[in-house]
């Protein structure tokens, strides 16, 4: 180990995630007659394991038949409802979500990339424990999130360390579109070969 290496390690300190982050715990009940049009997030418009948003819905508040959690721009919104997907993005406007995710607001000081991609981290996956309750499909409770340690370098290492795995994530995606787009070929120029293998018309 050399001496920057070292030093980077002495700075290091581990804590709680729940000294990092705070819980916004604000519903929209349809019985507080909440009105207007909002935007809605539910687990089906993230993508598992990027922090990528593919999708929102405008929904009409005075139209919602069960409760949703609010979330402001900046807040990290994590689906606790089978954690193992990796659901986890920053919001990058005001809105409400499904009531099957937390709303984090995370504290001065830290970073919130470096927050989110702990989320979806194998490390996080593998120190938190995941309930596995009888009927019920598998969650991470609030408690337990907050109860998970993390190790926090000081905020200028937290944002290269988020950049680099950003920069990871953009790598992975291109890779996957590149290898998307092979298949898709490789299909096409069979079937200008050899023709559908289903209908067999060039026999």
């Amino acid at each position: 180990m050399n001496i920057h290496a070292a030093d980077a390690l002495a700075v290091t300190r581990t804590c709680r995630l729940g000294n990092l982050l705070d819980f916004r715990n604000d519903i929209v009940h349809p019985k507080d007659r909440p009105v207007g049009p909002v935007t809605f997030v539910g687990l089906e418009h993230v993508e598992p394991n990027t922090g990528r948003r593919v999708g929102e819905l405008t929904i009409e508040l005075s139209k919602m038949t069960g409760r949703r959690a609010r979330f402001r721009k900046g807040d990290i919104v994590y689906g606790y409802l089978r954690p193992y997907l990796n659901k986890v993005w920053i919001a990058e406007f005001d809105g409400i979500c499904s009531v099957d995710q937390y709303v984090f607001v995370v504290r001065s000081g830290v970073g919130r990339d470096y927050i989110s991609h702990f989320l979806r981290s194998d490390e996080f996956l593998n120190t938190a424990p995941v309930g596995l309750s009888p009927g019920q499909l598998p969650r991470i409770r609030s408690g337990e999130i907050a109860d998970t340690p993390i190790r926090l370098p000081p905020l200028d290492k937290q944002r290269q360390i988020a950049a680099i795995l950003d920069k990871a994530d953009a790598l992975r995606r291109k890779r996957k579109r590149a290898l998307d787009l092979l298949n898709s070929l490789t299909q096409s120029l069979f079937l200008q070969m050899f023709g559908d293998p289903v209908t067999n018309v060039k026999k």
